[in-house]
């Protein structure tokens, strides 16, 4: 029997207690090959013991770690939030007390009476929110019905106006006239300052996005402010940059708007002077231009301190002009909320005495397409228009009383309509030119009139002649098919040059 083949210490117990004799009885072997087996065994298990012992140490402690790592952020959450907890608005009649950390019900509890708080104090502020909205619409309607009912009346009186001065009168009723006119156009810009500025407001303007041509913009807006000024004893100059590209993309509206109000500003705090108004070309892309607008005037000119004042809404720089020169103090308020909404700001140097200089850039795109060319004309004429048919739809009697006179004036056969159902059957059996409608009527109204009007006759020109100034009137107006827009107390060269247009009459020259 080979006795180094087997178990170590089995080997050694073997050679300390027997002799060689016993190891050849075959019996004896047999015993001993079954104790050396147990031996290898019991350290094969033993092996594996110690191998798992091992790897259940090492799962322990990595379960161990990660249960400390998630006790810490549980510690750390739950102290933020604690944190947090202190930091929020509570309801009224609670207080925060201190939370134990472990009371995890306490917190929940507190938070879901605080998320109930903030559901509730949402549903108030969507209330709030939809009272204030409905205030807003409220304020609107009014404004456009004040809107109405105050330039209705006040197209009789500013048609006669005209009427009267275009007739042969002693010296002192001409006079009078002229003050009577004076009055009227002031009030009429009192109306329009406080609808644009509530329009503005509101944030109901809209910038549209046309092709136009800026020269040509300020070049008809310096001829319409050419009168005025030599009122004052002014004259305006117009300095322009011939590199600025001629079709402009924007909204010429706007931007007219926001020039007449510096260059009639300008006119009526200077006297004896002159208004400069510059255009010139900052930098140009490929599809951008930027450009520099400046009204300068020799007038009485705004001290430093008072420069700020002047953007506020109805305040002046100084109480005395409000009373010498009049006006609402909204002109500049419009302009420079007009020119946030063109992403540019109104800058002013000026000191009291010296003048004063108005000025802001103008980032606009360049079109490829040549803008249309829109002559400001004082062309008013007997021959241009006579022989046209119109329509006139208007329900007020003073205000068909005065649009007779200058369509009468002016050579034009006219019919008319005290309502919208009564212009709509006429339209139906009778040939017409062109169609000046009223939006506001008894029975129906000029947005009904229109689309009735345009089932049957669908290239008449319709424009409408109306005291309702709002754009969404006038959006809805050009919604109906009607072709434009006349404002009572209308121009009477504008009823005149867009009666001319859509006839498509050219004054005589």
């Amino acid at each position: 029997m080979e006795v180094d083949s087997l178990h170590k210490i089995l080997k050694r117990q073997i050679n300390r207690h027997l002799t060689p004799d016993c190891l050849e009885h075959p019996h004896f072997q047999q015993f001993i090959h079954a104790v050396n087996e147990s031996y290898l065994s019991f350290d094969r298990d033993k092996e594996l013991l110690e191998h798992s012992a091992m790897l259940n140490e090492r799962e322990y402690s990595e379960i161990n770690q990660k249960l400390k790592e998630e006790v810490s952020q549980r510690r750390q959450s739950i102290e933020k939030l604690i944190e947090a907890i202190h930091s929020i608005e509570v309801p009224e009649g609670e207080s925060i007390v201190d939370f134990d950390p472990n009371n995890l019900v306490g917190l929940v509890g507190f938070l879901q009476r605080q998320i109930e708080y903030r559901k509730t104090i949402e549903d108030e502020l969507r209330n709030a929110k939809e009272v204030a909205e409905n205030a807003t619409q409220a304020k609107s309607d009014f404004l456009s019905m004040m809107s109405h009912e105050i330039r209705t009346p006040l197209n009789g009186i500013v048609g006669m106006t005209y009427l009267m001065m275009q007739e042969d009168v002693p010296p002192t009723l001409t006079e009078n006239l002229k003050t009577l006119q004076f009055s009227i156009e002031h009030l009429q810009a009192l109306i329009n300052d406080i609808l644009d500025f509530s329009k503005i407001e509101a944030g109901k303007v809209e910038l549209e996005e046309i092709n136009f041509d800026f020269k040509h913009l300020v070049s008809n807006i310096k001829r319409a402010q050419q009168a005025k000024a030599q009122e004052n004893g002014n004259r305006i100059k117009l300095m322009v940059d011939d590199d600025i590209p001629d079709s402009l993309i924007g909204d010429s509206l706007r931007i007219g708007q926001v020039l007449t109000n510096l260059v009639s500003n300008a006119i009526k705090f200077t006297h004896n002077g002159t208004i400069t108004i510059e255009l010139s070309l900052e930098n140009r892309t490929e599809n951008r231009a930027r450009i520099y607008v400046s009204v300068q005037d020799t007038g009485i000119g705004i001290a430093p301190e008072k420069q700020e004042a002047i953007f506020t809404m109805f305040t002046q720089a100084n109480s005395a002009t409000t009373r010498k020169f009049g006006g609402t103090g909204l002109g500049l308020v419009i302009t420079k909320k007009l020119l946030e909404l063109h992403n540019s700001e109104i800058g002013v140097e000026s000191q009291e005495g010296k003048g004063a200089t108005f000025s802001f850039t103008l980032d606009l795109a360049i079109s490829n397409v040549t803008a249309p060319i829109i002559q400001a004309t004082d062309t008013v004429d007997n021959k241009t228009l006579k022989g046209l048919k119109v329509l006139l739809v208007e329900d007020y009697p003073v205000n068909v009383k005065v649009a007779l006179k200058f369509l009468s004036m002016w050579g034009i056969n006219v019919d008319t309509a005290e309502n919208g159902q009564i212009g709509v059957e006429k339209c139906r059996d009778g040939q017409f030119d062109l169609v000046l409608m009223d939006l506001q009527m008894p029975v129906m109204d000029g947005y009904t009139a229109a689309q009735e009007i345009r089932k049957s006759n669908p290239d008449i020109p319709i424009i409408a002649l109306t005291a309702s100034a709002t754009f969404s009137n006038r959006d809805r107006a050009v919604e109906v098919g009607m072709a434009d827009y006349v404002t009572k107390p209308f121009n009477p060269k504008d009823l005149f040059s867009k009666i001319a247009k859509y006839s498509q009459r050219q004054p005589i020259s």
